[in-house]
């Protein structure tokens, strides 16, 4: 089986950005030479992960998860290594040359039960979408224009009456807990009844491509809702879910775009008209997990909501969260009340396509919408109203564009927010207390391996230094990692310390060298004077061990002679510590 070979993941890492990695999937603020950001993997409310740009590596101030851009996107997608080089790989626009088996996902039997229970569902709907009970159904969406070729790939079908999914399913010798586990069947006082009796249905998919659950409508006028969905269950969660998005991610990457729409119905008017690459969040408000998804295919994204007040409120809703979670986006410029299927019929299909061309910024939206929210004729709600234009301004990332869009506010409203408006400083909540990676007090002996770890991350001179002085530390993780370094450097001129963390197996060393090399009194660069400090307190410990060692033999030893043998000897030990002290003179003499 081919594997990637060292050379070709650290080419591949050497050519990504942890930072604007990991800015794909969680909002980063620049603080001093680093971005910091609350933390994905634990409760985090304050920002306590630090990314180092220079050493493109990460770690949490709180819970101490650290380590390169590949080990964060194992670690936050729940994927293997090879998957997520795979991805950094797809990132920065590599092309993996040959072809090799990614490793087996572990397959959660209860989960691949309710997939084949949707699986097979959207197979018997599909097919009865075609009987002669379905001919209403099935020339009900012709006249909408959902013609054949959209009906196969969208795998549209018709759930009959009289409970046929279950039955069918029930043949085909799926679990009744399964059945109803999956949401398309429900038990009543009569028994097992069809959830979506006598509706069209629309699969849905998860990223990945598995069946997790249906949106169906109604074809007859009555009291009941006109679109059901399927409700939460163990694969159908709605928050995490966008419609059709398994199917438009690869075609958003190659049109460079992305569109959001309302609904399922919406999608599909899209794709009447050749716009393949549009997704919906099935009636819900935008979550921040449907945000990282997005945010993954590193696309612009284009909001097409409905041009009716509802569409303009869930527009402004979805753009207070993106702007929040720092994802760009631009917004259709819809002067029609209509939804795409509406302005299709009244206007034909190259009408849409030059809706969804005219675009604007969410500023200029938030202008109008906000003018028409606040009564600009009254002072306080002008003021109100300049006050949140501000604070949307101020997240903005050009400066010009900033000046202009103050200039705008300034002319509408007669107040110049620009010197009066400043982001409010968040209070640090009090249990948390930032602290230095190197935590104090510790042993001497062990402080002055880590600093020594420390300069031999600066170069190589402090790593041959340490190799030729010493040769191993007697903490085991210390003496782990310096023999990692050692062996890195005879492959290697200069330190990498993202390539390095890949070199390591095993958990601890790796949270050892994240914390060393996140060390904020950490020096920059090989200090020999420094080095040679550390490495005779290492020696004096070494020392300090041995004449312990014979103290305990002489007060065990009866034998005068050989008593006096053994003081002799702790005697030397004494004067070879008190020597190795005072090389740099009597300061470093303890007291």
């Amino acid at each position: 089986m081919a594997r990637l070979s060292d050379k070709e993941i650290n080419e591949i890492r050497s050519k990504a950005n942890i930072v604007e990695v990991i800015a794909r999937y969680i909002p980063l603020t620049k603080k001093g030479k680093s971005h910091v950001c609350t933390c994905p993997f634990h409760d985090d409310h304050d920002p306590s992960m630090s990314i180092s740009e220079d050493k493109q590596i990460y770690k949490c101030f709180v819970c101490g998860a650290g380590g390169n851009v590949f080990t964060f996107i194992q670690k936050f997608e729940q994927i293997s290594f090879i998957e997520a080089v795979c991805k950094v790989a797809d990132f920065v626009g590599m092309q993996i040359d040959h072809s090799f088996s990614l490793p087996e996902k572990k397959v959660d039997p209860h989960k691949e039960a309710l997939y084949k229970v949707c699986k097979d569902m959207i197979e018997f709907t599909h097919y009865q979408l075609q009987t002669i009970e379905a001919k209403p159904m099935k020339e009900y969406l012709i006249k909408r224009g959902v013609h054949e070729d959209i009906m196969q790939r969208f795998e549209i079908g018709y759930n009959p009456k009289k409970d046929n999914v279950y039955q069918f399913l029930h043949a085909k010798k799926h679990l009744d807990e399964h059945i109803l586990e999956a949401g398309v069947a429900r038990m009543s006082s009569i028994g097992m009844k069809d959830v979506f009796t006598h509706r069209i249905t629309i699969p849905i998919h998860d990223a990945q491509g598995n069946p997790v659950g249906f949106t169906a409508r109604r074809i007859e006028d009555n009291e009941e809702a006109k679109y059901i969905n399927t409700q939460d269950t163990l694969i159908y969660h709605k928050g995490q879910l966008i419609f059709n998005y398994h199917r438009a991610k690869a075609i958003a990457k190659k049109e460079n775009r992305i569109y959001i729409v309302e609904g399922a119905m919406d999608v599909l008017a899209f794709e009447k008209v050749g716009l393949s690459n549009s997704v919906a969040m099935l009636g819900t408000a935008c979550t921040k997990e449907q945000l990282i998804l997005l945010k993954q295919l590193s696309v612009p994204i284009v909001l097409c909501y409905d041009g009716d007040k509802a569409g303009r409120n869930a527009t402004y809703k979805f753009g207070k969260l993106a702007s929040e979670h720092r994802v760009a986006f631009e917004v259709v410029k819809n002067t029609y009340e209509l939804d795409p299927d509406e302005i299709i019929d009244m206007y034909g299909k190259d009408e849409l396509r030059n809706v969804v061309n005219s675009t604007i910024s969410w500023l200029d939206f938030l202008f109008v919408y906000l003018n028409e929210k606040y009564n600009l004729d009254n002072y306080s709600q002008r003021k109100e109203f300049a006050l949140e234009m501000a604070q949307h301004i101020e997240t903005l990332q050009e400066d010009f564009e900033k000046h202009s869009y103050y200039i705008r506010l300034a002319q509408l409203t007669g107040f110049d927010m620009k010197q009066e408006v400043s982001t409010p400083v968040k209070k640090e909540s009090s249990h948390y207390t930032k602290r230095t990676f190197l935590k104090m007090p510790k042993a001497g002996q062990y402080v002055a391996e880590q600093e020594i770890i420390s300069q031999m991350l600066n170069g190589i001179a402090a790593s041959n230094y340490f190799k030729n002085e010493l040769g191993f530390f007697k903490n085991d993780l210390c003496n782990k990692l310096a023999m990692y370094i050692v062996d890195y450097y005879r492959h290697h001129a200069s330190m990498d310390i993202a390539n390095l963390l890949d070199k390591i197996k095993e958990e601890p060393v790796k949270q050892l060298l994240l914390d060393i090399s996140n060390w904020e009194l950490a020096l920059e660069d090989v200090r020999m004077d420094v080095l040679e400090d550390a490495v005779r307190k290492v020696k004096a410990c070494l020392l300090d061990d041995k004449i312990q060692s014979l103290n305990e033999e002489i007060k065990q030893m009866a034998d005068p002679i050989a008593k006096a043998a053994l003081a002799d000897k702790k005697n030397k030990l004494i004067l070879n510590r008190r020597s190795l002290l005072h090389k740099e003179g009597n300061d470093n003499e303890p007291k």
